[in-house]
């Protein structure tokens, strides 16, 4: 089961990390890193349990949900 509401983009000091909810209860995360012009990603695919820890944590160290 689908569960939109888990998708989103957080955002905190150059750290950009979005959410993505598949079809089989995974989550793909992506993340972006920007510093003093340098930019770096990654990308990874989780199950929807970790995914939402990953989330919690964001909005525990002060992330802001952009979209």
């Amino acid at each position: 089961m689908k569960k939109n509401y888990y998708n989103g983009q957080y955002e905190c000091e150059g750290h950009t990390v979005s959410f993505l909810v598949c079809e089989d209860d995974t989550v793909v995360i992506s993340e972006r890193f920007i510093s003093t012009g340098n930019v770096s990603t990654n990308e990874r695919k989780v199950k929807l349990s970790k995914a939402i820890e990953f989330q919690n944590s964001l909005k525990k160290y002060g992330y802001d949900k952009i979209s």
